[in-house]
């Protein structure tokens, strides 16, 4: 009942500021670009988009029939763009004129805090990236090696205890192992996530599988808190309310008060600098140190946990491939310690991963000014006019859609919408422009923006694969379920609705 009730209460004021909004806008040209039919003035196209069974049901097949470019419905009448268009998708991410929306932006910090990188904009957000980028340099990240073998040992370990002729969810391990690697590679701190001792990672869960939660009510959520002054959305997320609100306050204060503990043992009594990611913070007040903690934490945990999840369900799709990647990596081990960027099929299901399975498949952006968008191939408007640019608005709203481009065949070819490693093996794969950091994937963003842990994520995931496939044959159910469901990110779902990947796991019998 208390749903319904707030639903109605969301339903009511969103629609009275979504119509004067829509009323005050000048967005004529919008309107006449080409887009699916409005199923619900609600809802607009959003639950379609958003909450479809598979991620991409509906969204892919909009793509195919309205090109690179065109119009979606949100809540109450708002028009909003889709783009793949690599030349849109250049000039969004590298000029500065956009930035992630309002209700997105409150959500990222009420969950990170205020002041963090992820939401920062100008001056600001150029001065936490100086500082961190160091952190996260090749130099650096290839230093961390040890560290990430010695986690996938261990996560190695916990797949012995669940190896049987049964079949077992793997996504848990694997987020646990994320968790862990962050902890003793980037902070210095164990966790201990694997080793089920972990009240963060019990709590990191938890918190995040309440915030992704999809729902309808979520969505006008989401069209209304784009209209709450800051100042009341932060006193309200200061509120003792029951449920996540609290579940938040906890995390902040565990994760503030293990900030504060690694400064003070780092510095000692010497005053010398905290962890080496703490410390590359520079003059950044220790109190904001969680902020950036928890930043770091929660968007490379979640994504890897998943994106490890979609390789090995991939793999025990493919049985040939997966026989041909364990003896690759049997071969690489005979000449010592695996050189992970010589090992082909590796990296080509890696890239494959990232290119089919990434993480955020959609980054819904908003102009932060007047500006015109460039097209890479002109599109025609619902009055036979061709335009090769678009008048964009000051407060337009728009989504990067990051798996659709993956899945342009201009790009990547006439089977661009099959998982197909293979294609990492050919030379000159993309035909398009390089818009993100690594394969010309946008999986890691790109331009101001683009992940600043990217370089950590490759290694991480060929570590592990490497790991496990060298260890163990994984295989699927016959009425396997599992479907990909936008939940924030990219997470595998089962038909029951349960977030998990059934597989069985057996050892290998060398």
């Amino acid at each position: 009942m208390d749903n319904h009730i707030l639903a109605l209460c969301l339903a009511t004021l969103a629609i009275t500021i979504c119509t004067v909004h829509h009323l005050r806008s000048s967005r004529k040209l919008l309107l006449l670009i080409p887009g699916p039919k409005c199923t619900s003035w609600i809802y607009g196209n959003m639950l379609e988009l958003l909450l479809s069974k598979e991620y991409g049901e509906h969204e892919f097949q909009w793509q195919e029939t309205h090109g690179q470019v065109y119009s979606i419905k949100g809540c109450f009448g708002e028009t909003r763009l889709m783009v793949s268009d690599p030349a849109t998708v250049k000039y969004v991410l590298n000029t500065g004129f956009f930035a992630f929306g309002p209700a997105h932006e409150k959500v990222g910090n009420m969950l990170f805090g205020h002041g963090n990188v992820f939401v920062a904009r100008g001056d600001h957000h150029r001065r936490l990236r100086n500082m961190m980028n160091p952190s996260f340099s090749s130099k650096n990240v290839r230093a961390l090696l040890p560290i990430l073998r010695e986690i996938g040992g261990k996560l190695g370990d916990c797949w012995d205890a669940l190896a049987s002729p049964g079949y077992v969810d793997i996504t848990r391990t694997l987020n646990d192992a994320a968790l862990d690697a962050m902890g003793d590679a980037i902070f210095e701190h164990s966790f201990n996530a694997l080793a089920g001792k972990s009240e963060l990672a019990t709590m990191h869960r938890e918190m995040v599988d309440l915030v992704s939660s999809p729902t309808e009510v979520m969505q006008l959520v989401d069209a209304v808190l784009a209209f709450i002054p800051n100042s009341v959305f932060r006193l309200a997320c200061d509120l003792p309310i029951p449920g996540l609100l609290q579940l938040i306050q906890k995390y902040k204060k565990i994760t503030d008060a293990l900030s504060f503990d690694w400064v003070a043992e780092k510095r000692g009594n010497d005053g010398s600098g905290a962890t080496d990611f703490l410390s590359s913070l520079g003059d950044v007040p220790d109190e904001e140190l969680g902020i950036h903690l928890r930043t770091i934490l929660i968007a490379g945990q979640e994504t890897m946990g998943g994106t490890l999840s979609w390789a090995f369900y991939k793999l025990a799709q493919m049985q040939e491939f997966q026989r041909e990647l364990r003896q690759e990596i049997q071969h690489e081990r005979l000449k010592g310690q695996p050189d992970y960027n010589n090992m082909p099929l590796l990296n080509a299901l890696i890239n494959e991963v990232l290119r089919m399975y990434c993480g955020f498949p959609l980054s819904e952006r908003v102009a932060t000014e007047d500006c015109i968008l460039p097209l890479s191939q002109a599109l025609t408007t619902t009055t036979g006019i061709q335009i090769s640019e678009i008048p964009i608005k000051k407060g337009q709203c728009l989504y990067v859609a990051i798996a659709a481009y993956h899945r342009l065949e201009s790009i990547w070819g006439p089977d661009a919408g099959e998982f197909k490693p293979s294609r990492w093996l050919e030379k000159d794969l993309c035909k398009g422009p390089a818009l993100g950091p690594h394969a010309s994937l946008l999986t890691f963003f790109g331009g101001p923006g683009v992940c600043i842990g990217w370089r950590f994520a490759i290694l991480e995931l060929q570590v592990f694969l490497v790991e496990l496939v060298g260890r163990f044959s994984l295989s699927l159910p016959e009425d396997d379920s599992v479907r990909p469901r936008l939940a924030t990110t990219l997470v595998p779902e089962t038909s029951d609705g349960g977030r998990r990947i059934p597989m069985r796991i057996e050892k290998v019998v060398t």
